[in-house]
């Protein structure tokens, strides 16, 4: 490759970004690795590298890099930095309209038989068009979209995503950093939810209403 600067960014979220102005590469590493294993560091150069390049990473060498981002190691230190970052998040689970908590019960009750412990429940206001809720297991946080936080959506709507995302959580647990996608079985899963094709039909029209915003 052409020469490569490197630097650590205080993105509010994990990630990396490169661009090439013809002549050099610039990289910007998030800061939540800057105490990083040197293992870990190497390891991330290989991933980084090869996806600049647009090549596979050799087989093994970016395992150390995606292992250490999922670990409990890394978020002991930098969850509390994630979060004071995370201007998106409200870490109170009721809304305006609307109450994590309950729903969280009553999703937990019905589909998990009580089962699950409840996580960190938390509401974002970023777009719709980006995701409508996440799962963020090394902080064992569970977020939903602001959209939901609304008497003109129907409640089912809020308790299907809450669903999919304790999908996610109870897929995970005691199994070592291993990530859970949206597989056949998931999916199917999925569509045990009573009113999944009414929920589903509302989250598209919830995207398309922002991306028409948007445009």
């Amino acid at each position: 490759m052409d020469p490569v600067n490197a630097r650590f960014f205080p993105y509010s979220e994990l990630k990396h970004t490169w661009r090439y102005d013809g002549s050099q590469w610039e990289f910007k590493v998030s800061d939540y690795l800057e105490s990083a294993p040197e293992e870990v560091i190497d390891s991330l150069v290989w991933h980084l590298l090869s996806r600049a390049s647009a090549l596979r990473c050799p087989d093994g060498r970016a395992s150390p890099y995606i292992e250490y981002v999922r670990s409990p190691e890394l978020w002991r230190e930098a969850g509390p930095k994630y979060l004071a970052r995370a201007k998106t998040l409200s870490m109170e689970p009721m809304g305006k309209h609307r109450d994590l908590q309950t729903v969280f019960d009553y999703v937990n009750s019905t589909y998990f038989s009580g089962g699950l412990k409840a996580p960190a429940l938390s509401w974002t206001s970023e777009s719709p068009r980006r995701r409508l809720g996440y799962y963020f297991e090394q902080l064992d946080l569970l977020a939903v979209n602001r959209a939901l936080d609304s008497e003109s959506v129907p409640r089912y709507v809020l308790e299907f995503v809450m669903y999919h995302e304790l999908l996610h959580h109870a897929d995970r647990r005691g199994r070592s950093h291993r990530t859970v996608r949206h597989t056949k079985a998931f999916r199917e899963r999925e569509r045990a939810f009573s009113t999944y094709s009414e929920a589903e039909a509302w989250l598209r029209r919830i995207v398309a209403q922002a991306r028409r915003k948007r445009g």
